[in-house]
């Protein structure tokens, strides 16, 4: 149980869906970034509120996964029918917020472990991430409030950098104030500068205070070969996609990750070179092939 539960004076005997999600939004270990909590605040809140007062659930304890397959299949405001993306993206929420929940001791069940959908998409090429994608991926990364490799790991990919570039980032690359990491580079990628986002600058400053000063790896704690370095972190990024009920879109794969953040670089400067330049890319139509633009698009 969590400090800032056991600071609560009296828990009540049944605590409800409204107020446990509640209890795990504001814990202070809970990291995300302020994109990150309003998705999953926002989903999570209208869970609560779906399970008991459309669901008459007062006990969060005893919450199945017939309760949550109804709200993830629940109709929107105007009655319609959700989409395949609103309902994946409410069971990755919901499967985040019993993660939470878990932790700290309010539950010790998943109901939404068996709750299936459809595929997002057939299709086999790399896509970038949407954000609401990248949201569920950060909640997923943080399966305990102590783990900081593979939240880490994810932060790096946010950062561009590829599986191969990942296990070789050490301390003192990592620069919190400037809010940047150095990447290495490899046979497809050039060395570089990237730029962290607010929630990798957060969950990196937990996994530096954990390793403190060191020459090895900030994620990957091997001793292995350069291809168990890169298949590591290739496993560390697929796992947390997986967790986040993202790894049925075959279109979605590690590179998904750091596609979203060249997509996101193109988008805001609308130059392609920008978004090249970011990912250490030494062709632009290697570029736009990852952040998901055709050239008649980019004209």
């Amino acid at each position: 149980m969590s400090k800032r539960i056991a600071a609560v004076a009296v828990l009540p005997a049944r605590l409800g869906p409204k107020d446990a999600f509640e209890l795990a939004l504001s814990d202070p270990r809970l990291v995300v970034s302020d994109q990150s909590a309003l998705w999953l605040s926002h989903l999570l809140l209208k869970l609560g509120r779906f399970l008991e007062d459309g669901r008459s659930v007062y006990d969060i304890e005893v919450t199945t996964r017939i309760d949550v397959a109804a709200w993830v299949d629940a109709p929107l405001s105007d009655g319609s029918r959700p989409s395949l993306a609103t309902r994946h993206n409410r069971r990755s929420a919901a499967s985040a917020g019993f993660r939470i929940l878990r932790d700290l001791g309010l539950v010790d069940h998943d109901p939404t472990v068996d709750v299936d959908l459809p595929l997002r998409s057939r299709g086999r090429n790399t896509r970038p991430l949407s954000n609401d994608e990248l949201a569920a991926g950060r909640a997923a990364s943080i399966r305990t409030f102590t783990e900081t490799r593979l939240p880490s790991a994810w932060a790096l990919a946010e950062a561009t950098a590829t599986t191969h570039e990942i296990p070789r980032v050490l301390p003192c690359h990592v620069d919190l104030d400037g809010g940047t990491v150095v990447l290495c580079g490899s046979a497809k990628t050039e060395p570089r500068i990237a730029t962290l986002t607010d929630w990798g600058i957060s969950v990196l400053a937990r996994r530096l205070d954990l390793v403190g000063p060191t020459d090895r790896s900030l994620t990957y704690e091997g001793k292995g070969s350069a291809a168990s370095m890169q298949a590591s972190s290739s496993m560390a990024i697929a796992r947390i996609l997986h967790e986040a009920g993202l790894r049925g879109d075959l279109s979605v794969k590690p590179e998904s990750v750091r596609a979203w953040a060249g997509h996101r670089i193109w988008v805001e400067t609308g130059r392609i070179e920008s978004a090249a330049t970011a990912l250490g890319c030494r062709s632009l139509d290697t570029t736009a092939g990852i952040v998901g633009y055709e050239w008649a698009e980019l004209a």
